[in-house]
């Protein structure tokens, strides 16, 4: 059974709303991904790796023909990123805490582009034409919590 824990806000962005579709877009991801290991000694405090691309995103680039995806996607400190997740020094400290204590293998982590759970925004992306499912997915996810 999962608990929701805390959300964190984001300390920074790069990109725009919208998926992350190769390296060098400066996107953050946006899906479900799992926490890989944590990084102690990075340059921007602490920081946990997560798991882009996962399989969602390797299927959807395989069937668009897209190469060279991307990856070393970090949680991390600081209040600057160009397509990781920066949510501040003091959140990483507690979040990379909680996770050090924890089955890594438990964390599903959620990137959402806004909380579905409080408001409705209309997201349109007519380039992707799974970008609807990958919403719903996510908001499926979101509202066990």
């Amino acid at each position: 059974k999962f608990i929701y824990f805390k959300s964190y806000p984001f300390t920074a962005f790069s990109g725009e709303l919208g998926v992350k579709l190769k390296e060098g877009d400066k996107q953050i991801p946006e899906g479900i991904y799992k926490v890989e290991y944590l990084n102690p000694n990075s340059s921007y405090h602490l920081s946990i790796k997560i798991n882009y691309p996962n399989e969602f995103d390797r299927v959807k680039a395989k069937e668009e023909n897209r190469k060279n995806l991307g990856g070393d996607i970090f949680i991390h400190g600081k209040s600057s990123t160009v397509g990781c997740i920066p949510i501040g020094d003091k959140a990483i400290e507690e979040l990379f805490y909680i996770v050090s204590k924890t089955n890594k293998k438990n964390i599903k982590v959620i990137i959402s582009p806004y909380d579905m759970r409080i408001k409705k925004i209309n997201l349109k992306n007519s380039t992707i034409n799974w970008y609807d499912n990958l919403l719903k997915n996510i908001k499926t996810q979101i509202s066990f919590f």
